[in-house]
């Protein structure tokens, strides 16, 4: 297993000298245009809009006497907002990117506690271990195919591979379920397995999170519906077979598609810098869509994400051209597709070429 310690980049003046120009032409920007890189006033209202359309659909469905129809389109709703809340506020709030005050952002992290996620736990995952090694196996979580998926080259090639490309659908099905129930208590076993120290403050969060979670989606729907155990349960499954899908394809099209990058390290030193590592790990889908970064939290302009994480997503689409002329600038490829159609239609093209050859021409 890689440890992420004895791992560095080879901090080349090419590098170096490709993210000095890129952050002084964004620093340009903001100071120019004379704006904050922080949330701006329709992030906040898209912030008290989700969370008010996650509060009233909820509110309906334990309270507003439905019919069956309008209940099934109220838990769709419900549902959906499981979604926007971790890609529009919990990711921003988690970078340090919605407000200037950390502890602001600190607050706005637990929304993640809205969807059964443990904020210490998230920034470990995604913010340490992602951010910092984007597609190095066994560093970067997503990677991960837990022996059912193979997303890189590195892993070692299985029969059952072939049919990845069909069935890898399924498997996502159970991705949220995965962060509600089991990924947290893994992240926990190798963590004390590396010897390293988790404060008695995350154990209590971790626990306070999950009985909460499961006291408002589980108890007290059984409680106050004229309901089954056995549907809630139902409901309870089928809205994370959604959120999975949705949380597996909005992320993974951000980095395996068909012209994925791996690092090649050499002496455990990734041979090329930070910034560099970054861009060519990453690209971007329907950064032109208006619609599709607002629901996606900017997501999908993965890009400026990975080298800005500490900007707002609202900002994303105004910084693409600038990133892109740098990156041209320095003869650097920034990779792209034009919808999120595309995006997976790529991914999962990769996905069957992984599950055929043991190595790739894509490093």
């Amino acid at each position: 297993m890689h440890n992420s310690t004895t791992i560095k980049y080879k901090n080349t003046d090419f590098s170096k000298g490709f993210y000095q120009d890129l952050r002084t032409r964004i620093n340009d920007y903001f100071a120019n245009n004379k704006i904050t890189p922080h949330a701006n006033t329709f992030m906040w209202l898209k912030m008290y809009f989700i969370l008010a359309l996650w509060l009233g659909s909820y509110l309906g469905i334990l309270f507003g006497n439905l019919s069956t129809l309008s209940m099934f389109l109220v838990i769709c709703v419900h549902v959906s907002t499981h979604l926007l809340i971790p890609f529009n506020i919990s990711h921003d709030a988690s970078h340090g990117a919605f407000s200037e005050n950390p502890k602001i952002n600190n607050i706005l992290s637990y929304s993640l506690a809205l969807i059964g996620v443990s904020p210490y736990f998230w920034r470990i995952s995604h913010n340490q271990e992602h951010h910092s090694y984007i597609n190095v196996v066994e560093i970067d979580s997503n990677t991960q195919g837990y022996g059912i998926l193979r997303f890189t080259p590195e892993d070692g090639l299985k029969k059952l591979f072939k049919f990845q490309h069909v069935y890898a659908i399924i498997i996502y099905c159970i991705t949220s379920l995965n962060y509600v129930l089991l990924k947290e208590l893994r992240m926990i076993k190798n963590l004390r397995a590396k010897g390293e120290h988790i404060p008695i403050s995350a154990y209590l969060e971790l626990i306070s999170i999950k009985v909460g979670y499961y006291t408002y989606t589980i108890i007290l729907p059984y409680l106050l519906l004229d309901v089954s155990l056995s549907s809630v349960l139902l409901f309870f499954l089928l809205g994370h077979f959604v959120l999975g899908v949705g949380l597996a394809l909005v992320f993974q099209c951000g980095h395996f598609t068909e012209d994925a990058h791996y690092p090649e390290m050499e002496d455990r030193v990734i041979q090329d810098g930070w910034a560099v590592h970054s861009l060519r790990t990453t690209c971007d889908y329907a950064s032109q869509s208006w619609l599709v970064t607002h629901l996606f939290g900017g997501i999908n302009i993965h890009i400026p994400h990975h080298l800005f994480p500490k900007i707002c997503h609202v900002h994303y689409k105004s910084l693409v051209p600038i990133i892109k002329q740098t990156a041209t600038d320095h003869g650097i490829k920034y990779r792209e597709y034009s919808s999120f159609s595309d995006a997976i239609s790529s991914h999962f093209k990769l996905l069957k070429k992984l599950g055929h050859q043991v190595e790739l021409d894509i490093f």
